[in-house]
């Protein structure tokens, strides 16, 4: 499995039915699996300044920083192609929002 944590664009109705990473269109054929887990509000800014440490910058978003610290994250787990070339991706969204990142590539 990659990673990736890129924001993508999907078209969402009761579930995912296709998305835009890289530029290419990606429609969801099935439905593997959906998931909800809590964001890592221990890894927050909000919690390193309430601990009194030094904030630094981090390669990842700190997704907490502006948002609630018990936000919790769907997850869905789709196979989705274009044509003949199909894959399994992992789409997360914070619940009841709109912005959305492909999380992960299953090889």
């Amino acid at each position: 499995m990659r990673t990736y944590d890129e924001p993508i664009c999907v078209l969402f109705s009761d579930r995912p039915q296709q998305f835009i990473w890289r530029d290419r269109l990606l429609l969801v054929k099935e439905i593997q699996g959906r998931w909800s887990t809590s964001t890592a509000w221990w890894e927050s800014s909000r919690v390193s300044a309430a601990r009194g440490d030094v904030a630094t910058p981090t390669a990842t978003t700190d997704t907490t920083a502006t948002t609630d610290l018990l936000e919790e994250v769907e997850v869905w787990r789709v196979e989705a192609g274009n044509g003949m070339q199909r894959g399994v991706y992992e789409l997360a969204r914070c619940v009841g929002q709109d912005d959305w990142v492909l999380q992960a590539v299953c090889d």
